[in-house]
């Protein structure tokens, strides 16, 4: 092995020594090295140059310098003013290469050609406007049909401070929360930072609205739940704090604007609290592991998934469990269908329906390679069908009657919301993209 990789670095020496100028392959010397020509394939329909680094260099350890190479401005050939990203057409991985620029450009894709008799990549005039799909091997139907998901991008934006956990507004914004102090406030407009709510307490994480609009915050850092008036002044928007002494994983409003808090630590009980003053009203013990996320139901029961594996019903009025749906895996997302069906997504990529009236397990749907992520990762369409988000880096459409998938976009999201206008979000370490 030792030997080949030497004999690998003197074969690619002798590309940059042909080379007009040695440092026009860095890119290649890092990208081969550091085994990263997995990444070409996995992350082929990756969107923006910020997108397609992230895809890059998570592949492999050492593949964020090659990542970094590939979209190195002072790596490139100047050409009539224009950089453009070396690349030899006789090479099939630079041919994958120029294919990867190009989309980091929003561009479909690229060739390698010849410019001036230098060996340069060319990206399309197309403009990527939507999510590539990738073949299904069952699609039938059109996603496109009313109330489906269509993949079309409607605006994309970077963020800092890596995923934080976000939260959509009935107004159409988004509360995005932070390791720090504060609360960002965007439009999804445009993504534009419409007010930041800035306090003394660190780590807010879990988000709600109460019925008159105010929004409810658990700060992970402090146990503290902060109540914020959306409309008043950056300066006078903090309307109360509730000193806990919970450890927030997920929170709920319930119809009455009571909080369900699940646990991130022992005992992981569901704590039911008053939003007026935080006192404890109730506590649902019952869950060994983490829960993940709650579902109040019509009839005022709530659902949780968990790690433990379960999915447990209970009655709010005596705290105790009316059922437990067993799992095959740890359970992460859940959904309810229109027809009054479950939908739990588990940790080994599967996504099960069942019939909540029966506890039957009507099917399994099979397609992800990778986990489905935590936290509402399983979003209802209008049309009824089911979008999954997972960390195989999909996001998958789903006919839920006969477990076909639909569609498949290649993404990587830590979580993906609903708009009030019906578009969909969907969230990375790097950036947020909505969806029509």
């Amino acid at each position: 092995m030792f030997n080949a990789k030497i004999f690998l670095i003197c074969i690619l020496f002798s590309i940059i020594e042909a080379s007009s100028d040695r440092k026009l392959k860095y890119w290649l010397i890092s990208c081969e090295f550091n085994g990263c020509t997995y990444a070409f394939n996995t992350c082929f329909n990756c969107i923006g140059e910020n997108n397609c680094k992230e895809c890059i260099s998570s592949t492999h350890q050492g593949c964020s310098i090659c990542a970094n190479d590939i979209f190195n401005e002072d790596l490139m050939e100047v050409i009539d003013g224009v950089n453009y990203l070396v690349c030899d057409p006789i090479h099939l991985i630079q041919t994958k290469v120029c294919h990867l620029f190009c989309r980091g450009q929003f561009r479909t894709t690229g060739q390698c050609v010849r410019l001036n008799n230098i060996p340069v990549c060319e990206c399309s005039s197309e403009t990527l406007t939507t999510l590539t799909s990738t073949t299904t091997k069952e699609s039938t139907t059109s996603n496109e049909s009313s109330g489906g998901f269509s993949g079309s991008l409607n605006i994309s934006f970077g963020i800092s401070y890596g995923y934080q956990k976000f939260f959509t507004l009935p107004d159409g914004d988004l509360v995005r929360g932070s390791s720090s102090n504060f609360i960002e406030v965007r439009s999804m407009e445009d993504g534009s930072l419409k007010k930041t709510l800035t306090s003394s307490y660190v780590n807010p994480n879990v988000f709600g609205i109460l019925s008159n609009g105010d929004l409810i915050a658990g700060y992970a850092s402090n146990k503290t739940l902060l109540v914020w008036d959306l409309n008043g002044t950056e300066n006078e928007s903090l309307k109360r704090i509730m000193q806990t002494t919970d450890s927030f994983q997920y929170l709920t409003v319930l119809e009455n604007d009571d909080l369900a808090i699940a646990q991130n630590q022992y005992p992981y009980d569901i704590i039911i609290r008053s939003s007026q003053n935080g006192m404890i009203k109730k506590i649902l013990a019952g869950h060994k592991d983490i829960v993940y996320q709650i579902i109040e139901l019509p009839n005022g029961n709530l659902l949780s998934c968990s790690y433990d594996k379960t999915v447990k019903e209970w009655n709010l009025t005596s705290g105790l469990v009316l059922k437990s749906l067993m799992l095959t895996s740890h359970g992460s997302s859940m959904a309810l269908l229109k027809n009054g069906n479950l939908a739990v997504g588990q940790l080994d990529g599967t996504i099960s329906i069942w019939n909540l009236e029966s506890d039957f397990l009507i099917r399994n749907l099979i397609g992800h390679l990778g986990k489905i992520c935590y936290h509402d990762c399983l979003q209802i369409l209008e049309n009824g069908d089911l979008l999954s988000a997972s960390y195989d880096r999909t996001i998958k459409v789903w006919n839920v009657y006969d477990g076909i998938i639909k569609n498949s976009y290649r993404f990587l999201v830590h979580q993906i919301g609903t708009l009030p206008s019906g578009n969909f979000i969907g969230s990375s370490s790097i950036q947020i993209l909505v969806w029509n």
